[in-house]
C-alpha cells in the first residue's frame, strides 16, 4: 500500500490498469520435447562437437541435469565410488524462506562413464568441462547452441533424404537447453519409471512432509531409471540396419 498521507493520494495510481495491457500475455508452460529423429540428430551432433561443448550436451541428455549443474562439474564431486555428488550450493535453490536445495547424487551409469572417460585431465585445474585447462568451467553460450542446431538440422535433412522426402522442407523446431531435461523426464514416463524415481532423477523437491522427513535418496531407483533411459537412447541413436535378418539356432 502506498503511503497515501505522505503523498496526498486519494486513490491508487494502479487503479484501472489491466494486467494484459501492462505486461502483455502471460507465457504458458513450455511443453517442447525432442522426437526420436531429433534425439538421433542431437546425439550425433553432440558426439561430433569438440570438447568440451559436445561432452556437456551428452551429459545433459544422459542425466536430465540442468545446464549449469552439468557444465560446472568438478572432479572432487566424483570422489564417491560410482556416484557423482553435486553439492547443495550448486543445485538450484529457492529463497524467501522456501525449501532450500539439497545435494544431489547422480549414479554413474556405463553410458555416463563412457563420456567421462573421454574427458581430458588437467594438471591443477579441477573443472571437467573447461577451455582454461580446468581453471574455470566452460561457458555454454548461445553461439554454442546455434552450432548444435546447425549440425542437428544437417542430420535431420539427411534422414529426410534417405526416406525419399524433400530435405529442403525439413526444419528444426526451436528448443532451449532446458527442453533436453524435459525430454528425459518425458521419456522416463514412457519407460514406466515410477513418479518418485522420475522426480528423484531430476532432483525435484518432494512436496509436503515427505520433502522434509523422507531422506531416502532413491539412488538405486535413479540408477535403474537412467540405465533404462541409456538403453532406450542407444536404440534411438544406434538403430539396427533394417536389412539385417536375425537367425536363431534351433535347439
Amino acid at each position: 500500500m502506498i503511503a497515501q498521507r505522505s503523498y496526498g493520494l486519494t486513490t491508487s495510481p494502479c487503479e484501472g490498469l489491466r494486467v494484459l495491457e501492462t505486461i502483455g500475455e502471460m507465457k504458458g508452460a513450455r511443453d517442447r520435447t525432442l522426437t526420436d529423429d531429433e534425439i538421433f540428430a542431437f546425439w550425433r551432433a553432440a558426439s561430433r562437437m569438440p570438447y568440451p561443448h559436445g561432452h556437456v550436451y551428452r551429459v545433459l541428455i544422459l542425466t536430465g541435469l540442468r545446464l549449469n549443474e552439468a557444465a560446472d562439474a568438478s572432479w572432487p564431486e566424483f570422489k564417491h565410488n560410482g556416484i557423482w555428488v553435486i553439492s547443495a550450493e550448486r543445485m538450484k535453490g529457492k529463497n524467501a524462506g522456501k525449501k532450500q536445495a539439497r545435494a544431489h547424487a547422480v549414479p554413474i551409469t556405463d553410458a555416463l562413464a563412457a563420456v567421462l572417460k573421454d574427458i581430458p585431465r588437467f594438471n591443477g585445474g579441477t573443472y571437467l568441462f573447461s577451455t582454461t585447462n580446468g581453471e574455470s568451467a566452460v561457458w555454454m553460450g548461445s553461439k554454442i547452441k546455434e552450432r548444435l542446431d546447425r549440425r542437428m538440422l544437417l542430420t535431420l535433412r539427411a534422414l529426410a533424404r534417405m526416406r525419399g522426402d524433400d530435405p529442403a522442407s525439413v526444419e528444426l523446431l526451436p528448443f532451449v537447453n532446458h527442453d533436453i531435461r524435459r525430454t528425459v523426464r518425458s521419456r522416463l514416463s514412457r519407460l514406466k519409471v515410477t513418479e518418485e524415481a522420475r522426480e528423484a532423477v531430476l532432483a525435484h523437491a518432494r512436496p509436503g512432509i515427505k520433502g522434509v522427513y523422507d531422506l531416502h535418496d532413491y539412488l538405486d531407483e535413479k540408477r535403474e531409471a537412467l540405465d533404462l533411459w541409456a538403453a532406450r537412447l542407444r536404440e534411438v541413436t544406434q538403430p539396427q540396419p533394417t536389412n539385417v535378418v536375425q537367425i536363431r539356432a534351433r535347439v
